[in-house]
């Protein structure tokens, strides 16, 4: 028999025909990706009702086990659906897998009522990664005036955690939102993670790091470990840190280095990498203190710029290769770095652990074959002439908070310059500079670096400056984790200064001009000469409260170039022509500042890198420092950045760059309260900032002489005359 049907008949038969199978149907279904072993990942799914005229029930959403042997905890889900899918609707399902420790096989099933219910697979691999790199980031002034911590964050979640690679952060220890307490965080691939809010603790506390240390490696375990410390760095002197919420500031490298003991006995893993993205971390002392817990150091002899190291470039080379080594990688990381701040003085190295014992026997044999050289003024005078003559690291004649880094292989090699009839000596320094080579298996500087090997040591020539905590932060307990008799001849060169202080200081005086030469004698050796311009009477000084200050003798603007010197006995006479340098004084944005030539590359003629004493001025607050210049290949000064100290204060800077709402005040050299040292003045310079030289204004009108002596002091004639 034939059945007659209506349109609307055949229009509801034909609709319930087409979706008999598939009423409820996935919209959206994500990929799934293997994990890691203390990852979590979350899979968004989209239901839809293809019934456009009644809702279907959703009797339940379940994850059914095919057969993997994890609690069924691991995958958690949730959901829009409700009871009921309206007709034509749709809905949504996430399910989160975490704390899965092997691999997960499982199905999403969804119960409408149907025949049968819509499911989707859910499986994948969970194991242990390749590599679980910690970054141990302190924010500081990096983070709550330049948000470089958000800067390099955000190149880490270009890549973040894979199946390979965990990337877990431990950061705050900034006066800066999201940094004001102390949080653990996985990088996943463009987000970041909150796993735990520690509340306020201090950053540099030994405790706290080795708790994240501790916790990072048993919560996510892998094959290899990396650990970098992100903050300032001060070298072995000045420690790692500069906590602004909570004291210490800082810690020591020798806690650091008991801290990176305690996990190796703890958890029984060695680092592959130990790193510092940090100003002057690259010195023997600091790497000899983690060398029997790690393969591979990477530190920069000198000051970093702000952007520190390129983390994608690094992390992207790690996840394509988790196998590679720490020596594979830490090349990568130095390539990357040096890319990322072209155009900036840099310097960073690569340092093989196990060559770090040779190094400190070479060191032991060097002090041992140096130590006679100390107890003679003539000797003494001869190292420390070695020590001027090679190249160093934020140390200054003009800022009292000098590191006296001095790059390992160049002092060495001066001072078997320095004494070429002692073989054993000769002998003793080749091998320090022989076990360096061994040591440092790469290295790569910018152009104006060219005297940097890979490693700095500490050793004064700034000797009022000596850092009495020497001896004890290159060593655990009283045990010296680097050479005992290198740390010996330094305590002993120190204790023959002061014992000779007047033997070996200089003192300026006669300072004359005779219509075209101004004339001065220096009593003894010296280091540095300067001709320097002022007026006896500034009105324009301010004190470090942004106060004005009486009126008292200042001077603005020096040379170096054109000075001769005669020696005449132990005494100096020094000399500068007026007329051929009239119209060579240094001037930022044609205001006269201090040019203070940083002689960072001692072998090369000329100067390459200089300092202007400038005070920043930001958001209502100031700070001292020195804005950046350098002399680049083309033959042009360019200022590439402001950094807030020469030197190992807990709070030495990176090198920060500058932006076009830049402001400083300059600073001149100043006597205040019979005390002559650098001071700001109300004198301001707006971005952009060009380097010039010329004449000087009337206002200008006395010379004095300024010397830096052997000692490491900066003296200045104590009477002016005209200019």
């Amino acid at each position: 028999m034939m059945r007659i049907y209506s349109p609307i008949s055949l229009l509801l038969l034909y609709s319930t025909a087409s979706w008999a199978e598939l009423p409820v149907s996935f919209t959206s279904v994500p990929t799934i990706n293997n994990i890691a072993i203390g990852q979590q990942q979350t899979l968004n799914y989209v239901i839809h009702n293809n019934v456009v005229r009644r809702s279907l029930p959703i009797r339940s959403i379940q994850i059914i086990n095919d057969g993997d042997t994890q609690s069924s905890s691991v995958t958690q889900s949730t959901t829009t659906c409700g009871n009921s899918l309206p007709p034509n609707g749709s809905c949504e399902i996430s399910v989160t897998i975490q704390n899965a420790t092997g691999n997960i096989n499982r199905r999403l099933s969804i119960n409408y009522g149907g025949r049968s219910p819509l499911t989707s697979p859910i499986k994948l691999k969970v194991s242990k990664a390749k590599y679980s790199v910690f970054v141990y980031i302190i924010g500081a002034d990096l983070q709550s005036k330049h948000q470089l911590a958000t800067f390099n964050i955000d190149q880490m979640k270009k890549v973040g955690s894979t199946e390979n690679i965990n990337v877990v952060l431990q950061t705050g220890g900034a006066n800066s939102p999201g940094y004001l307490t102390v949080k653990r965080q996985i990088v996943y691939p463009g987000s970041l993670f909150e796993l735990a809010d520690l509340g306020s603790v201090p950053m540099a506390a030994p405790n706290t790091i080795q708790d994240f240390l501790e916790w990072g490696i048993a919560n996510y375990p892998a094959e290899r470990y990396i650990t970098i410390f992100w903050n300032h760095g001060g070298g072995p002197n000045g420690g790692f840190g500069g906590d602004e919420n909570n004291p210490p500031q800082a810690i020591a490298i020798n806690n650091l280095a008991s801290v990176i003991n305690n996990v190796r006995a703890t958890t029984g893993n060695l680092f592959e990498i130990i790193g510092f993205d940090a100003c002057l971390m690259g010195s023997a002392e600091t790497a000899a203190g983690f060398a029997s817990n790690m393969h591979y150091f990477i530190g920069s002899e000198d000051l970093e710029p702000g952007k520190g190291w390129q983390y994608d470039t690094f992390l992207s080379y790690l996840n394509a290769y988790p196998n590679a080594s720490g020596n594979e990688i830490g090349r990568v990381i130095i390539d990357g770095y040096t890319q990322q701040n072209e155009g900036e003085a840099t310097t960073l190295s690569l340092i093989d652990a196990s060559q770090l014992s040779n190094l400190n026997m070479a060191m032991t044999n060097f002090a041992t074959a140096l130590s006679p050289y100390t107890t003679t003024t003539t000797d003494w005078k001869l190292i420390a002439k070695s020590r001027f003559k090679a190249a160093d690291y934020s140390t200054s004649v003009w800022d009292n908070r000098s590191t006296d880094l001095v790059d390992l292989v160049e002092f060495a090699q001066r001072i078997s310059n320095q004494f070429p009839a002692d073989i054993n000596l000769s002998a003793a320094s080749q091998a320090v500079v022989s076990a360096v080579n061994q040591a440092v298996l790469y290295y790569k500087n910018s152009f104006d670096r060219a005297d940097s090997f890979g490693l700095t040591v500490y050793f004064p020539s700034i000797l009022a400056q000596y850092e009495t905590q020497y001896p004890q932060v290159t060593a655990i307990n009283g045990v010296n984790f680097f050479s005992q008799l290198y740390v010996n001849l330094v305590g002993n060169y120190h204790t023959f200064y002061q014992n000779n202080i007047s033997s070996l200081v200089a003192i300026l005086s006669n300072l004359a001009f005779d219509g075209t030469n101004y004339t001065a004698t220096l009593s003894n050796d010296y280091n540095e000469l300067y001709a320097a311009v002022g007026n006896e009477s500034c009105t324009n000084l301010l004190d470090a409260n942004n106060n004005p200050l009486p009126a008292n003798p200042c001077y603005s603007s020096i040379q170096y170039q054109g000075i001769a010197a005669t020696q005449a006995g132990t005494d100096w006479n020094i000399s500068f022509p007026k007329t051929p340098y009239l119209n060579s004084w240094p001037l930022l944005n044609g205001l006269p500042v201090l040019f203070i030539p940083d002689d960072a590359t001692p072998s090369n003629p000329g100067e390459t890198n200089f300092l202007i004493p400038v005070t920043q001025i930001q958001e209502g607050s100031t700070t001292d420092g020195y804005l950046n210049v350098l002399l680049n290949q083309q033959n042009q000064f360019q200022v590439v950045g402001f950094q807030s100290g020469i030197g190992s204060s807990n709070t030495a800077a990176k090198i920060i760059p500058l932006s076009p709402d830049s402001s400083f005040r300059i600073r001149s050299y100043a006597q205040v309260n019979s005390v002559w040292r650098l001071t700001q003045t109300t004198e301001t310079v707006n971005y952009p900032f060009t380097v010039s030289f010329g004449g000087v204004s009337s206002d200008l009108n006395a010379f004095r002489f300024l010397a830096g002596d052997i000692t490491g002091a900066l003296i200045i004639s104590p009477t002016s005359v005209p200019y």
